[in-house]
């Protein structure tokens, strides 16, 4: 080492894992300090798994693949949004590793490929308690919850078991895309055959659904789903009363909800969410 330099200059693929992250950890102060946590947190996990490695072993082979999708410190398969939070960060190391000549260009690459669609874990459920929700649905209306309430859960459970649609497209649907039969609908421009039961249930549906938008003044809203009773908004303290569109948040609410009153008769209900039932889909018709 020269009196002038000072310090030597790291030779790329000498550092190990565990001395780059916490250099670049040091060096977060710019990011925003939520963002700055979830890298502290993600590369934290990163370097307790392989920080005595060599830098260039672990980003330029299979063990960043490996580590993007090994199971949490619970011992269970990380969410999808934990998967994508530990690439993102993992990107930012190879990018200052690769700035401060600490990883060479080919390693690089290779890094930055693996990171770019890492490979998330499939989410796998159990229907068995979607099936016993299913089941429940078609019997009679549970104390505490009322008639309109109740019919609408149906007809939202029954569609959501028969067309697997996520909520936002549930939310968006409209009347007239129902079939005339009501043995079809159509979400987000796909057409889904239903099966008898949710076809009784969507004519149910309709029925009330008539009732609850003709105590509105002016035209009935064009969607599927309606409000059942009035509501608040928590903000803004406006009302939205009864037969006004519902949104899908509020929908999935609802669910949660009648859920909740089930499951106090039969607590094997409790876990049962939208997630749940939409497993149980076939798939579309078109």
């Amino acid at each position: 080492m020269s009196a002038a330099a000072g310090t030597v200059r790291p030779v790329a693929g000498e550092t190990t894992v565990g001395r780059t992250v916490t250099r670049y950890v040091a060096a977060l102060g710019d990011l925003h300090p939520s963002t700055a946590r979830a890298y502290r947190w993600a590369l934290g996990d990163l370097a307790a798994a392989c920080g005595d490695d060599r830098l260039v072993e672990v980003l330029g082979g299979p063990a960043l693949g490996l580590w993007l999708a090994s199971p949490t410190a619970a011992g269970k398969q990380p969410a999808p949004a934990s998967v994508r939070q530990r690439a993102t960060a993992a990107r930012g190391l190879v990018r200052f590793a690769l700035d401060h000549r600490l990883l060479d260009d080919a390693t690089a690459q290779t890094a930055l490929h693996t990171l770019r669609r890492p490979a998330t874990p499939a989410v796998t459920r159990d229907t068995a308690v979607a099936r016993l929700l299913l089941a429940r649905a078609t019997g009679g209306r549970p104390y505490g919850v009322s008639h309109d309430v109740w019919v609408r859960f149906r007809a939202h459970v029954l569609v959501l078991s028969d067309t697997g649609a996520p909520e936002r497209d549930l939310g968006r649907a409209l009347l007239d895309e129902v079939a005339a039969d009501r043995t079809a609908l159509t979400l987000a421009g796909t057409r889904y055959a239903v099966g008898e039961s949710t076809r009784h249930a969507l004519e149910t549906w309709l029925v009330t659904r008539e009732e609850l938008v003709g105590t509105l003044q002016g035209s009935p809203p064009p969607q599927l789903w309606v409000r059942a009773h009035p509501s608040t908004h928590p903000r803004t303290g406006v009302v939205a009363p009864v037969g006004m569109p519902i949104t899908a948040r509020g929908l999935r609410k609802a669910f949660q909800e009648v859920v909740e009153v089930l499951s106090g008769a039969d607590p094997r209900l409790a876990p049962c969410t939208v997630a749940h039932v939409r497993a149980l889909a076939r798939p579309a018709t078109t």
